[in-house]
């Protein structure tokens, strides 16, 4: 419930971000895309020093704690709806998110061993919570957003936080045993040092954030450092324990293109939907963000059909690897944009989409992200060296704040210039949304070549990957 509360509060607010930003503030697609992946990459870049933060002075349960809070200030910052003041409102967001989100995961993976059947089942339920979270959050932000103004459904987006950090308290006795805050966690000098990292860490995300280029090259140098000390962690581990980490590197660098193309839902398919659906349904016209509400449902109610699928072929003898599902990720994700791209041929200019394409859209986008994001989650738990949990969380996040980043640049395919013709706005969604999806099923194919050779890799040892 945690989980579920928090994602409430951070998707009522993603879902109509870059609407606020195109319509409200009156910026340019191409801007409100780079300050979109900007945002959502430092509110993910953040969880390596969030993980490690939580590994070795606060704990887990601190960690939360103080994020919780952080974020509850910056939705509150968001509320005014200041453009300046907005950039040290997604600064909070995104400090605060680093917090939180990494140690509510390894949390949760330190209730099972290793060998543990129940560890897949587990945060399969657990990403569940996070989707309907997704759900609830998208759903009412939109309808508030429309018949009350931005600012109600940003504030929304702030009791989703509290609530979330009062489910936390509230069931915190139950964790205790597994959440062992470092020796030095009392230390006051320590608390004030991590507490001068915070404070700065929301500055400096401040004045990036509010120069998206510039927050692209600290994201590209974080990047840099956290892979030479991957590799530097990894060479002082024992050879089974580096042929996991090495496996997993590889799993974490194939999940980028997977999110960076996943994030033009918040924002060119957002656009998209705004502009060239016909939203009208019985006389509502459904607002655009509620897709983002219409896709965590189609996850929820797509996810236990896929799961007796995997059974299915299982008891037929025909199992699917881990490794192969991983790779099915990005192949469906690919797919779900070409249904986009044929949906914008085949009606043409003259009038606007059918509400169906998008549906059918989210159906086939939602089968790809079933196949990778759960199954990530797990594998990173798994396949990280326990006592490192934290910080090969916050590697997981990290290639998904690298990939949110990308997101934003490479939606240039899908910006529309102020001021184009109908003509021209089909013409570029069309062609955008066939590139995503040929990038996306292009990593697809390369990670299942590489499959066999990951799975011999792992000599045998992971039996989930059989």
């Amino acid at each position: 419930m945690t989980e579920f509360w928090e994602r409430f509060g951070y998707y009522s607010m993603v879902s109509i971000f870059t609407l606020y930003l195109v319509n409200v503030l009156k910026m340019d697609d191409a801007r409100a895309f780079l300050i979109f992946g900007a945002y959502t990459s430092f509110a993910y870049l953040t969880t390596v020093a969030g993980g490690v933060a939580a590994d070795r002075v606060l704990g887990f349960g601190r960690a939360i704690i103080t994020g919780a809070i952080i974020v509850g200030f910056g939705y509150l910052a968001l509320g005014f709806g200041s453009e300046r003041l907005m950039f040290l409102a997604l600064a909070l967001m995104a400090v605060g998110n680093g917090l939180f989100k990494p140690n509510v995961s390894a949390l949760l993976g330190h209730f099972y061993t290793d060998d543990d059947p129940r560890r897949a089942p587990g945060f399969t339920i657990f990403y569940m919570g996070i989707n309907i979270g997704a759900f609830a959050g998208a759903l009412l932000a939109g309808i508030i957003a429309t018949k009350f103004g931005y600012t109600m459904a940003f504030a929304l987006a702030g009791l989703g936080k509290m609530a979330s950090l009062a489910t936390y308290l509230a069931g915190r006795r139950f964790l205790e045993k597994r959440d062992r805050p470092p020796e030095i966690s009392g230390s006051a000098r320590w608390n004030a040092i991590v507490g001068l990292a915070i404070l700065l860490a929301i500055g400096l995300s401040a004045i990036l954030l509010s120069r998206p280029e510039w927050a692209g090259w600290f994201v590209f140098a974080v990047g840099v450092a956290l892979v030479v000390s991957y590799f530097a962690i990894m060479a002082k581990e024992d050879p089974e324990s580096r042929r996991r980490m090495l496996i997993l590197l590889v799993l974490i660098l194939f999940s980028i293109p997977f999110w960076a193309i996943y994030q033009q839902q918040g924002i060119s398919v957002t656009l998209f939907t705004d502009r060239d659906v016909n939203r009208n349904v019985f006389g509502w016209i459904v607002p655009a963000s509620e897709g983002t509400a219409f896709s965590a449902l189609a996850l929820i109610v797509l996810s236990p059909f896929v799961a007796r699928l995997w059974l299915f072929l299982a008891r037929k003898g025909y199992a699917v690897s881990d490794l192969v599902k991983y790779a099915l990720g990005p192949s469906f994700l690919g797919l779900s944009f070409w249904v986009l791209s044929v949906g914008i041929v085949e009606t043409g200019d003259t009038v606007k989409a059918s509400l169906m394409w998008i549906v059918l859209f989210y159906i086939v986008f939602e089968i790809g992200e079933i196949c990778l994001s759960p199954l990530g989650l797990a594998l990173t738990t798994k396949l990280a060296p326990r006592r490192l949990g934290g910080y090969a969380m916050g590697v997981w996040f990290y290639a998904t704040a690298a990939a949110n980043f990308v997101a934003g640049v490479i939606g240039d395919y899908a910006a529309v210039p102020k001021g184009a013709a109908p003509a021209a706005e089909a013409s570029i969604y069309e062609h955008g949304f066939f590139v995503y999806g040929l990038m996306a099923i292009a990593a697809g194919i390369i990670l299942l070549v590489l499959a066999p050779f990951l799975k011999r890799l792992m000599h045998n040892r992971d039996d989930s990957a059989h």
